[in-house]
């Protein structure tokens, strides 16, 4: 019989794992440009998808596809839109609006009233009564419209502040339904458009959805490999402190050693507080000072559910803190989301959402080690400005 080790060594060993693992070496350009769960960003990208004017080519296959798709969806609330109006809003022009009323995609197709409304949310929660909100503004801004908002999620879940007696419905989608309405279109587009496309839909079954090409390799390897397969699965979140841990001995390692801190190198201290957690696997905070600073005054590196940086003030040197805070336009200072005692200290006033660098901390990669480097280095250098 084999030992735990040597069932490891032979799954790590094996045909489907080497297979497996060469989709985490193969060219992810939104991996590449850290921003795999910007919600903004992908935004942006099925805006300009949707757009049947923007320079894709794919003209209205796109829009046509997503419009008539929505009788597939699971509707979670409301009365559903009509086929009729559906098929009707086909080849229509369209005016397509982003953040209107904080709402991330809206879709007007102006000959046949109908309002499609996106709501996206990749791995971020709900803000209090969201999803009611944007319903009430719906049916407020366009009381004869047919209307609808669709929650888009990675797994299509069902959102939990929803008004199930507004007249608004709700639809739920996936990432994956998106990939396949792409993938049905994607020979349509031209040639640049095609590639983008490919590697959206890659994108989306690496890390969001997963693919049946994965899931299957997951099966052999399982099937093959099952208690080997099962220490892997127990030591995943031993792997992910571990992981988490590295990166921030990096972090701290870099600060102390990198060209861009080497003036400030005598002055800087660090304190740093580690544990773990059964809510976040493991948390890590290091605050970051100069020696020459007002008492209170830090920088926060940090990965709790997030990974993030922000520059604060202790609620108890406040006071202190007063000038440097006029200087930055940022007094009377705002409290820290999440953080009670601490008030910022920037001139950047949109730090409770700018602090992200990447909402899924235990995903921690290379790119958003360098975010958050190049952030420390950004507040540093405000901050002795603001002192001189």
């Amino acid at each position: 019989m084999k030992t735990e080790l040597e069932a490891v060594q032979d799954l790590f060993l094996s045909d489907e794992f080497s297979k497996i693992s060469s989709y985490s070496t193969n060219f992810d350009l939104f991996k590449m440009m850290g921003i795999r769960s910007k919600e903004l960003i992908h935004s942006n990208i099925l805006a300009a998808l949707l757009n049947p004017s923007y320079a894709h080519g794919l003209n209205y296959s796109f829009l046509n596809s997503f419009t008539l798709g929505i009788v597939n969806l699971h509707r979670e609330s409301g009365e559903p839109l009509s086929l009729s109006t559906l098929i009707s809003s086909t080849d229509q022009n369209v005016r397509i609006y982003r953040e209107l009323e904080n709402i991330d995609l809206v879709i007007e197709y102006q000959d046949s009233n109908l309002l499609i409304a996106i709501e996206n949310k990749i791995w971020a929660k709900e803000q209090p009564d969201q999803v009611a909100r944007y319903q009430e503004i719906l049916l407020t801004r366009y009381p004869k419209h047919h209307l609808a908002l669709v929650y888009l999620s990675p797994n299509g879940r069902k959102p939990t502040t929803l008004n199930r007696d507004s007249k608004t419905p709700i639809y739920c989608m996936s990432y994956g339904q998106i990939a396949k309405q792409l993938e049905l279109v994607q020979s349509k587009g031209n040639e640049l458009s095609k590639y983008f496309i490919s590697q959206f839909i890659s994108h989306i079954e690496a890390y969001m959805t997963g693919s049946n090409e994965v899931n299957e390799l997951c099966w052999q390897i399982f099937s093959k490999h099952e208690d080997a397969y099962a220490q892997m699965v127990k030591a995943y979140q031993y792997c992910q402190r571990r992981k988490v841990e590295e990166c921030f001995l990096d972090i701290e390692s870099r600060i102390k050693t990198d060209a861009a801190f080497s003036k400030f190198s005598d002055e800087i201290e660090i304190i740093k507080a580690v544990e773990e957690s059964s809510k976040y696997v493991i948390t890590y905070d290091l605050d970051v000072r100069l020696k020459s600073w007002p008492q209170g005054v830090m920088i926060k590196l940090y990965k709790y559910g997030w990974l993030g940086v922000f520059p604060y003030v202790t609620a108890e040197f406040r006071y202190t803190a007063k000038e440097i805070s006029k200087k930055l336009g940022c007094y009377p200072n705002r409290q820290v989301k999440a953080w009670h005692h601490m008030y910022y200290i920037s001139s950047n006033l949109n730090l409770d959402k700018e602090r992200k660098v990447n909402s899924d901390g235990n995903s921690i990669s290379m790119e958003d080690i360098n975010i958050v480097l190049n952030k420390l280095s950004v507040h540093i250098e405000e901050i002795n400005s603001a002192l001189q």
